[in-house]
């Protein structure tokens, strides 16, 4: 049988997510697989197992489910979906699942698939007995029953976008092939991306982006035939375009994953910073905590979230999003708005290769007592903006550090060689904050920062990362 976090990798990679967000609450698809497991394994009967089971085929999409017709001899399990003419892939996976579970209950006579989208079992089997645990059975049925009765998101147009593109990426694609995939015209799917402020070739290009990564990381195939399955031609275009989307060679990014997973780590995922609702003097007031994350780059396919309490006392699992590279074998992943309880209360989760690690801080979980927490890192920028006003630009910068000593911090902008200096607005016990406002003659694009003492000695030399780049400006 295989495990849930294992089936719910691939379901992920066809769904095109990992977690589903059912009445507000984000649930991992490995929490729905296992609830079906609950339902199955642990009913009065086989035939009441498949009931269940079928019943929650449709949390993972509601536009697919199970079709149990009776027979005089048996009973058949169909898949069936209200959208297209045959289920998708990943319900067959599922039910593929199911019948090498059935194989171990069942004399071979009493049980046949009849194809990828149905199978069959004989009366006779239909009432054997399971594994039972009537009182985990009848829990499971109360969550399914409320599930199945609160709002599933489903995927959006950028969802069912990126998986045409990720189905043809290997030949050149165009916004008129993809709109005909999705069954929409040219002008509509034009409309609905400018709506969502979406450009669909920069969709093609971070397509191409996730799949380079995901084969350095996770496969051993050559850089050329990477290049061929990405669409290019040539495998020194696939070399220019990897070192502008990343600033570093596809080997170096492959040999720092193997590094990082062969080498002993404590902890592959730690704090980066946390910013929470509690406003400070002199601050910025923010209503809701966020948590920057950093990950050590084992491999692609991985789980990233961040466990929660919230107002009811109830821990939550949140998703964690890949943002950029901090340096070569390590992310930085980072949150949505968080809107739990105050002050934020929370816990790392890195779910890689099978293994689960949990950065609790020494079990003693973060806690965000100020306006922000800062982690490893000596300093974070958390505001970094080019505001345009009129025909110029305004330089909005902030950073916080948690050194001792700093007398000075100046911030280097481009190649302009006359850096300026931040001034410092507040302190705390934790951390003390320097802002700079300045107006600048052009529009930035990066800038990076040193950190003196009172005797002009540097401080925080392993700067991290090694530039921070400006967000668009703000009109």
């Amino acid at each position: 049988m295989v495990e849930p976090l294992i089936l719910s990798k691939h379901l992920a990679k066809s769904l095109g997510h990992s977690h589903l967000r059912i009445a507000g609450e984000y649930w991992h698809l490995s929490e729905i697989l296992q609830l079906q497991a609950l339902l199955f394994e642990h009913a009065p009967v086989l035939n009441e197992g498949l009931v269940w089971w079928a019943k929650c085929v449709s949390l993972l999409d509601r536009s697919v489910y199970v079709e149990l017709q009776e027979q005089a001899e048996g009973v058949s399990l169909s898949l069936r979906c209200r959208e297209q003419h045959s289920a998708p892939s990943w319900a067959e996976n599922l039910l593929g699942q199911l019948y090498q579970q059935l194989q171990q209950r069942c004399e071979a006579s009493q049980l046949k698939l009849l194809n990828a989208q149905s199978l069959w079992l004989a009366e006779a089997a239909r009432s054997l007995s399971l594994a039972q645990q009537s009182e985990l059975h009848h829990l499971a049925k109360k969550v399914l029953v409320l599930l199945m009765h609160q709002s599933i998101e489903r995927p959006d147009l950028q969802t069912q976008l990126r998986r045409s593109i990720q189905a043809g990426i290997e030949q050149p694609l165009n916004i008129a092939g993809v709109a005909k995939q999705l069954g929409l015209s040219t002008r509509t799917l034009q409309r609905r991306l400018n709506a969502k402020q979406l450009n669909f070739s920069q969709l093609v290009e971070d397509e191409k982006k996730t799949l380079a990564l995901n084969l350095l990381a996770d496969t051993n195939l050559p850089v050329a035939q990477i290049a061929l399955r990405l669409g290019y031609d040539d495998p020194a275009n696939f070399h220019r375009s990897f070192r502008r989307w990343f600033n570093f060679k596809p080997s170096a990014y492959r040999r720092q994953c193997q590094q990082n997973r062969v080498q002993s780590k404590q902890m592959p995922v730690r704090l980066h910073y946390a910013r929470g609702p509690i406003g400070q003097p002199g601050e910025l007031h923010t209503q809701e905590g966020q948590v920057w994350l950093e990950v050590d780059n084992i491999a692609f396919e991985k789980v990233v979230s961040v466990e929660c309490k919230d107002h009811d006392g109830i821990w939550r699992h949140y998703p964690a999003f890949f943002n950029d590279f901090l340096a070569e074998g390590t992310e930085l992943w980072s949150t949505a708005n968080l809107p739990v309880a105050q002050p934020l209360r929370f816990r790392l989760r890195y779910e890689v290769d099978g293994e689960i690690y949990v950065n609790d801080n020494q079990q003693q979980d973060y806690l965000v007592t100020q306006r922000l927490l800062l982690g490893a890192p000596s300093y974070i920028v958390p505001t970094l903006h080019m505001i345009k006003i009129g025909f110029a630009y305004q330089l909005f910068i902030e950073l916080a550090c948690r050194l001792e000593g700093v007398a000075q911090i100046l911030c280097y902008v481009d190649e302009l060689q006359q850096p300026l200096a931040l001034q410092q607005v507040s302190s705390n016990s934790h951390y003390s904050m320097w802002s700079l406002s300045s107006p600048f003659p052009t529009l930035a694009k990066r800038c990076s920062f040193r950190l003196y003492d009172a005797q002009s000695q540097e401080l925080a030399t392993q700067h991290y990362p090694q530039y921070y780049q400006f967000v668009p400006p703000l009109a």
